[in-house]
């Protein structure tokens, strides 16, 4: 064999070739590298040195070598090894090496080493004979490229060249085969052996052992395909066939083994017997064949005789018409009488008997088909049983043996027509002489043995048969049906059904049956051939004779001779004419319209009236079975009339109306029915016992309740005639849903002990379940409600009350409820994982678990509307009333599944059972339940019933089925089948999962927490030592190496969506758990142990604008509206959430106080990383990733000009209603589309073609626009999100970054070029705007404007040029952003810093300064005029920084001694505004709620620091005075209020803040006063009348800042600074003086009177 560790490459190029033969290879080139690097293996096949004493001495030195590498392996390793070796008998060095390379998958599955050993080499072996098998197979396909076919061809000869040993490879191929059979006889004898009987105890032991036979048998079918196509290739000798046939003489026992070695048997038998051959070779081999019988006897003679009468059909086709001439006529016709009396013989021994076998057992036997197997018991005498633990056929050998058994058939039609000719006059004959006699029914079987060969091939048979108008096979089927016995002639109708396998054929076969033929009056007798003319006169006469008498037990055998008519009611023979007629016209009609018309549709004879009647006589329950089925077919593709036709006509049949004598109409419109519910129930009662009838009643009734054929996905009619029984009942079809529910599927499942008919009458049932669920459409229901669209008048139903009270929804969800039902569904998806994981995905095990797992998933959808919709309004409906069902016992479907919780652990192992629909099912379902607030953690203390249950249901499981997840998430990618591998879908459902879960219960541990590697406690997640997550090789690290490792592209620029897709979705499962407290700690600490952050951003994308996205530029005008947009969202949601895991760790970190780590965080962001070895490894830089932000996907698409639909309330379609910011529903706005079409057609307004097609073309576009503006909803929402992460990411940067002063402006400076160019253009954009604007502002308040880098001539220029353009840019946003209050709040935020910061630097020599005045005047008087509007009316955080903004202004005019700003202001009046507004202070604080106090202050300050800064200008102190300041401050009452007896401003600290408030009025006095200068003595008087009218309370404050008074809880700041004021504000008036001086005048004015 190859090198042992090449599993993975081999499967890798078994998926090449699989996808080459698919026509799905993406690289030619891949695959031709790939077989090259594995000819050896191909050459060496099976090979395997065994266990040799100087490989086990070398074993024992410590040292093994693996492909070059050196390891040393301990004792341990070395006993594993040497028990591998033993097992195996594989040479120890090999047999080391196989475990080396399973020892990394032992973690993984939880398997010991050994077993994984065990298994590793196995599937090496099995996926080396696939590989050979595939190569072969695709070199001799016709349909591949000849050229590829010659190149492969050469790969085969240069495989097969012999060796060393020179062994033929055909020979080492029989070889293997003879070697698999001695292994599977050894592993036999240590199971039976004494010496093992102790470990049988173990189940793994048994199942290892299991394992290995099942694959050896597998390896073994795989030898024997790869023989045939071989010896079809003439790449073997007669020694080979020699070989063959002594095995096959030797073999004792009919099982896998001897059924695998036919097909190269009959191959052989072609090419050295059959006419491609030489003919003196084939005589002399046939005289070898015929000369052994004695000298070496077969062990199994039915196996000799097959094998001669396959010989002598194909060896035969020398001496027919074109016969070689060398052989006298004589003696040619000796030995053709010679080889007539051999095949006669080789029949007698049962050759038919054990082909017929051969074909019928290589089918699958999952589908009991009672009818066939009746029929094949009946002919078959002595049938060989396969023995019982043999092993499922693979598809392709079942095809291989298919094929040849075709060139039997068609062999020994055409070369031997005397002996088929003398079959059927031996067998009449033998009826003429001895009616009673049973006979060998040779020629029945060989028919039968043609039905099975081409069952299921409809091309093969199209081919065979129908295409050859002149071939032997069709002028077979002529001959064959004229004049045929009774048996013959259902033997026929079996290989007529079978042939007919599609449309064309059974077209085909419809026409053969009407080649009409005159027919005999009287009893019947067949002189032609079987036309519908005389099926239908024997389906009469039979059933007539038939339905008036009971039926001989069905086991009777047949009789030979003619049916007559005064006993033909005994004669079995008619039963199974019956049931082969029945058989054939369900077959036809199932597959053929031509054919199903002609029925429906015939003059003379009604089928549906005769079935029904034949259904009420006294017949066996397999012939009233057939008959179910037969009116099963009649409904394909069903039409509303051909529905309600038979459900008219079974409500008929129902209530007793074919019964034999019965006077009843045959229409249930008739208004004297009279049958009772009672005799309803009793009928119905018969009809559930047994398997047969139970099944296929169940059968029709389901095809009876589908949706017509030509339903337009509505789903808005009813199944059924909406007065089905209303004469006897309440109307509608819960008779017959009661029946399927209450009868079969609660009450009898239990009763089957045989599992292939209880898994068949569940999958009945289940699909009847289904069928009633999705057949509803409650979105009618929510139309009716949220649209204005008349649904009433819209839908197919008579009203919508008829549609939800008669719809079987209704009541098989109120059946769901019943504890039995439940029960049971619950039992059809509880299947042992290890069968299923054996079965076929076509298995009716298989689809009984995917049908029962989508009906749980269709209840959970649908139950909410049920429970409180549809219940609810059946019963508020006083004259409809219903039986209820027994037993409900469940409030919601939840509380069942608290029953039955083994269905999370059954649903966990199906994920690894290889099916991949199983799997993608069963995770789904997983999601539904995870995310059920009944089954997932309460918000409690998760004590007693408040525990999650889902974790309760897996503490046994949960380690299996997280090993199951991983395998699945680690297995390689299919780039051949990209987002339609089974690969990629099974690992998206997988992540789909984990994050719903993760995110119904973000702070609570569920069972995705489990299944990655967490330990759950109560309300905590820990990891144990030992377990996986500690170790590095859990589910979670699984989809971390995930992570890190998928690319998004195969080459840079192609942008793959399903790839960007995968990452996408395992980034959302890892964000739910670094993001959740929970989780936090755990998930931030392992990623950082894996070093996650420096692979996620160093291996980013950056977007290129040569990218191509799933096959379109982003310029592409049809980007949007293609798969193309949602590949772009999706990278762009990736993007975000690898920014907001950088963000998180550097947040971690420097909250940890790691500085040399946090400075190689800080490192790769900008840039460059130092990996392991020391080397820097540049790559892209944070601001490289701003690479989304280069096109523009605002603008919504333009929607349509609407003509026929302009008035739909399109708002319904919304997922949430009435939020345009959401997206469409794009399935509810077609069924909202369809329902006004079925308005305007309901109304006579679509008559006009034209119309139709206007209609048609303005729903297309509105859909087309729909699906655009979801695109572009995403795209926008996307960029959104990774615009907020980038930027927080940014923030983080400046805030934790510790540059110095130069690093810190360099880092600005790059941040600022990057978004300025968006921040200028996205002003429209509020949430990017926004965005960008916080960045900004946070870059702006970052800078040291006093820093020493502002001095340096370059670099503060280029500083001076960013920071302008940004303060011209954050002037434009004041003025055209209107009313968008939060982001024109941050410009003015950035505009304030920009001017203070610009004001600190004013001094500086060199600065070139260009935010002077003019800057304000070029931008309008618009802007000042926006500026006051904000601060007198914005709302709260506007006004402020409005307010702020002005007095940055003013402070910039007053520097520059520009009058401009307080011109401006007085001109607009609003200094006056802002004086008037002094005086309503106390009120305004009185008024304001506490919580918002802090807010009203600062409002208030603000204002008293602009009035602060006007005032320090003679023109502003002018301004402000004359405005009335000192009769605003007097009004106020400000400095009325006694601070000790209360203030006006509520909550804590007010006196505090009261004495600030007063100290900033005050300032504004002062600066006022000081302005206007010591001459005016107006302004001087103003002054000191304010002293003295607020003496007290000045002298209040003067007291408290001396030290005096009551001062406790009061900031000493707060009263000095007031203090400060009054004090400066007395010099400058000089009002001591004043008052001395008034003082004086006042006591010399005393005097004066007194004296």
């Amino acid at each position: 064999m190859a090198e042992l560790n090449s599993l993975e490459s081999l499967q890798a190029l078994y998926a090449d070739l699989l996808a080459l033969s698919e026509k799905k290879l993406s690289s030619i080139e891949r695959l031709a590298v790939e077989i090259d690097a594995h000819r050896r293996d191909f050459k060496n096949l099976l090979d395997k040195k065994p266990r040799n004493e100087q490989s086990r001495k070398s074993l024992g030195t410590g040292k093994l070598d693996v492909s070059g590498d050196e390891y040393t392996i301990n004792e341990e390793f070395q006993q594993g090894a040497l028990q591998l070796a033993d097992e195996l008998d594989l040479d120890e060095l090999d047999a080391a090496r196989v475990f080396f390379e399973a020892q990394r998958e032992s973690d993984a599955s939880g398997q010991p080493a050994l077993t994984n050993s065990i298994i590793r080499f196995h599937q090496q072996r099995k996926c080396v004979l696939d590989c050979i098998c595939l190569i072969l197979q695709l070199s001799v396909d016709i349909n591949e490229d000849e050229q590829l076919r010659a190149d492969l061809r050469a790969i085969v000869n240069d495989i097969v060249q012999p060796g060393n040993p020179p062994l033929r490879y055909t020979q080492r191929c029989l070889s293997s085969m003879s070697d698999i059979k001695l292994w599977l006889q050894q592993i036999a004898e240590k199971l039976s052996g004494a010496s093992v009987l102790d470990k049988l105890q173990h189940v793994e032991v048994v199942q290892m052992v299991e394992y290995q036979r099942v694959s050896l048998v597998k390896q073994h079918e795989s030898l024997a395909v790869i023989l045939v196509y071989l010896v079809k290739e003439s790449h073997s000798v007669m020694a080979d066939f020699d070989l063959v046939l002594e095995t096959m003489r030797k073999a004792d026992k009919y099982d896998n083994l001897l059924l695998h070695y036919f097909p190269p048997l009959a191959t052989f038998i072609s090419r050295f017997g059959g006419v491609d051959g030489n003919l003196t070779d084939a005589r002399a081999l046939n005289q070898r064949v015929f000369q052994q019988d004695d000298e070496k006897p077969w062990i199994l003679p039915y196996v000799h005789a097959a094998f001669r009468a396959w010989w002598l059909a194909e060896y035969s086709g020398w001496y027919g018409e074109n016969h070689d001439s060398s052989v006298p006529d004589n003696q040619a016709q000796s030995e053709g009488e010679q080889r007539a009396q051999q095949f006669k013989s080789a029949l007698k021994d049962g050759a038919f008997d054990f082909i017929l076998s051969l074909s019928a057992d290589v089918k699958p036997v999952e589908w009991y088909d009672p009818a066939r197997l009746g029929l094949r018991q009946y002919l078959q005498r002595k049938s060989p049983v396969l023995v019982s633990d043999s092993i499922p056929f693979s598809e392709i050998f079942q095809e291989v043996l298919m094929e040849l058994l075709e060139t039997f058939v068609e062999c020994f039609i055409t070369n031997l027509p005397d002996a088929l000719r003398n079959l059927r006059q031996d067998e009449d004959e033998q009826r003429q002489l001895s009616p009673n006699h049973e006979h060998d029914p040779d020629l029945e079987k060989f028919v039968v043995i043609i039905s099975y060969a081409y069952d299921g091939r409809p091309k093969a048979a199209l081919e065979g048969f129908w295409d050859a108008p002149d071939g032997a096979l069709i002028g077979f089927v002529h001959w064959t049906s004229k004049r045929a016995s009774t048996p013959l002639i259902s033997a026929f109708c079996e290989m007529l059904q079978a042939i007919s396998a599609d449309e064309e054929c059974a077209t085909a076969a419809h026409q053969f049956l009407l080649d009409e033929g005159t027919q005999p009056s009287g009893k019947i007798r067949r002189t032609t051939s079987l036309t519908w003319n005389q099926i239908f006169k024997e389906l009469t006469f039979y059933s007539s004779q038939i339905r008036d008498v009971p039926a001989l037990p069905q086991g009777q055998t047949y009789r030979a001779g003619k049916p007559q008519t005064d006993h033909v009611e005994k004669e079995p023979d008619s039963e199974i004419l019956l049931e082969c007629y029945l058989r054939l016209i369900t077959r036809l009609c199932s597959e053929s319209t031509e054919a199903r018309i002609f029925l429906a549709q015939h003059q003379s004879f009604h089928i549906t009236e005769l079935l029904f009647q034949l259904a009420s006589s006294a017949i066996p329950s397999r012939l009233r079975a057939c008959a179910f089925t037969t009116l099963r077919s009649l409904l394909t593709n069903k039409t509303k009339e051909v529905g309600e036709y038979l459900w008219s006509a079974l409500d008929v049949w129902i209530s007793g109306g074919y019964s034999p004598g019965s006077t009843m109409p045959k229409t249930s419109s008739s208004s004297s029915m009279t049958t009772t519910a009672a005799s309803m129930g009793a009928i119905l009662k018969g009809l559930a016992s047994g398997f047969e009838e139970p099944n296929a009643f169940i059968q029709l009734l389901h095809a009876l309740v589908l949706p017509y054929h030509d339903d337009s996905g509505l789903r808005d009619d009813l199944p059924f005639p909406e007065t089905l029984g209303v004469s006897t009942r309440q109307p509608g079809i819960d008779p017959y849903i009661d029946f399927v529910l209450g009868q079969i599927f609660g009450n009898r499942s239990p009763e089957y002990s045989e599992p292939a008919q209880l898994r068949l009458l569940q999958l009945s049932c289940l699909d009847f379940i289904a069928t009633c669920l999705d057949s509803f459409n409650e979105d009618l229901v929510i139309f009716a409600s949220q649209s204005n669209i008349v649904v009433d008048a819209a839908i197919r139903a008579s009203n919508l009350q008829n549609y939800v009270l008669l719809h079987p929804f209704s009541r098989v969800m109120e059946w769901m409820f019943n504890d039995k039902v439940m029960a049971a569904l619950f039992a059809a998806v509880h299947q042992d994982s290890a069968e299923v994981n054996r079965v076929e995905p076509d298995s009716p095990l298989m689809l009984c678990l995917l049908r029962g797992i989508h009906v749980i998933s269709s209840i959970l959808e649908l139950q909410s509307t049920y429970l409180d919709i549809i219940r609810p309004l059946i019963r508020s409906i006083p004259n409809y009333r219903r039986i209820p069902v027994s037993n409900a016992l469940f409030g919601c479907f939840e509380d069942g599944v608290l029953n039955h919780l083994v269905i999370f652990a059954d649903l966990g192992r199906y994920c690894g059972t290889g099916h991949p629909q199983l799997v993608l099912s069963s995770l789904k379902l997983l999601e539904k339940l995870s995310a059920s607030p009944t089954l997932s953690p309460s918000s409690g203390l998760n004590r007693g019933s408040d525990r999650n249950k889902a974790l309760a249901a897996l503490d046994d499981d949960a380690d299996t089925i997280s090993k199951i997840l991983l395998r699945e998430i680690e297995s390689p990618p299919d780039h051949n089948q990209g987002p339609e591998s089974h690969t990629y879908l099974i690992k998206v459902q997988i992540l789909d999962f984990l994050h719903a879960c993760l995110r119904t219960a973000p702070n609570q541990p569920t069972i995705a927490h489990l299944l990655l590697g967490f330990r759950c406690n109560n309300n905590s997640l820990s990891v144990d030592a030992d377990s996986s997550f500690s170790r590095g090789v859990s589910l979670f690290h699984s989809i971390l190496e995930m992570v890190l490792v998928t690319p998004v592209s195969q080459d840079g620029l192609d942008i793959a969506s399903w790839l960007v897709s995968l990452s996408y979705k395992g980034m959302q499962v890892l964000k739910e758990l670094w993001s959740s407290p929970l989780s936090s700690l755990l998930t931030m600490a392992e990623m950082q142990a894996n070093d996650a952050f420096f692979p996620l951003f160093a291996r980013e994308t950056v977007i290129q604008p040569e990218m191509v996205w799933e096959g379109l530029h982003i310029a592409d005008p049809g980007f949007t509206s293609s798969p193309s947009a949602s590949c772009l969202s999706n990278f762009l949601g990736r993007r975000s959430i690898v920014l907001q895991y950088l963000s998180a760790e550097l947040r971690q970190v420097a909250r940890s106080h790691s500085p040399s780590l946090k400075q190689r965080l800080l490192e790769t962001l900008l840039g460059s990383t130092t990996v392991d070895d020391g080397e820097k490894v540049e790559h892209a830089t944070i601001f490289d990733l701003f690479d989304f932000m280069e096109n523009d996907f605002a603008a919504p698409p333009t929607p349509p000009q609407l003509v026929w639909f302009k008035d739909v309330g399109v708002h319904a379609c919304l997922d949430r209603y009435d939020d345009l910011s959401s997206a469409y529903d794009l399935t509810k706005a077609q069924e909202l589309l369809l329902l006004r079409r079925a308005e305007y057609t309901h109304a006579k307004r679509l008559e006009n073609e034209q119309d139709q097609v206007r209609l048609n073309v303005e729903a297309e576009g509105l859909l087309h626009f729909m699906a655009q503006d979801n695109e572009v909803k995403c795209l926008n929402a996307s960029r959104v999100r990774v615009l907020r992460s980038w930027v927080q990411l940014a923030l983080l940067m400046i805030e934790n970054g510790d540059f110095d002063s130069t690093a810190r402006i360099s880092f600005v400076l790059r941040c600022l070029q990057t978004i300025m160019p968006r921040t200028e253009s996205d002003l429209e954009a509020v949430p990017e705007a926004t965005e960008l604007a916080r960045l900004a502002k946070a870059l702006i308040f970052s800078l040291d404007f006093g820093s020493d880098s502002f001095k340096q001539g370059d670099i503060g220029d280029l500083v001076s040029d960013r920071l302008y353009h940004l303060f011209q840019v954050s002037l434009r946003a004041i003025i055209t952003l209107g009313a968008r209050v939060e982001l024109k709040a941050l410009y003015y935020d950035i505009s304030y810093r920009y001017l203070a910061g610009m004001s600190d630097v004013s001094g500086i020599s060199g600065f070139h300064r260009r935010h002077s005045i003019q800057t304000i005047k070029a931008a309008g008087e618009r802007l000042i005029e926006v500026v006051c509007d904000d601060a007198h009316a914005g709302e709260p955080t506007c006004r402020i920084a409005a307010l702020l903004v002005l007095g940055a202004l003013v402070k910039m005019g007053r520097q520059e001694n520009s009058k401009y700003m307080v011109e401006s202001l007085a001109r607009l009046n609003f200094i006056g505004i802002i004086v008037d507004s002094i005086q309503h202070i106390s009120n305004d604080l009185r008024e304001t709620a506490v919580e918002d106090i802090e807010m009203q202050l600062s409002y208030c300050h603000a204002k008293l620091a602009l009035l602060l800064q006007i005032s320090q200008t003679r023109l502003g102190a002018v301004t402000v005075l004359n405005s009335g300041l000192l009769h605003s401050i007097k009004v106020s009452g400000l400095f009325a209020v006694d601070p000790d007896l209360g203030v006006d401003i509520q909550g804590p600290d007010a006196v505090n803040k009261h004495y600030r408030l007063l100290a900033a009025v005050m300032r504004v006095l002062c600066a006022s006063v000081l302005s206007r200068g010591s001459q005016n003595q107006q302004t001087l008087e103003q002054g000191r009348r304010f002293l003295s009218e607020n003496r007290l309370s000045i002298l209040a404050v003067l007291k408290k800042s001396a030290g005096l008074g009551h001062t406790s809880g009061i900031s000493q700041q707060s009263i000095d600074d007031l203090a400060d004021s009054f004090m400066l504000l007395m010099s400058v008036t000089g009002f001591l003086e004043s008052e001395e001086q008034t003082h004086q005048k006042k006591q010399a004015k005393i005097f004066t009177a007194f004296t």
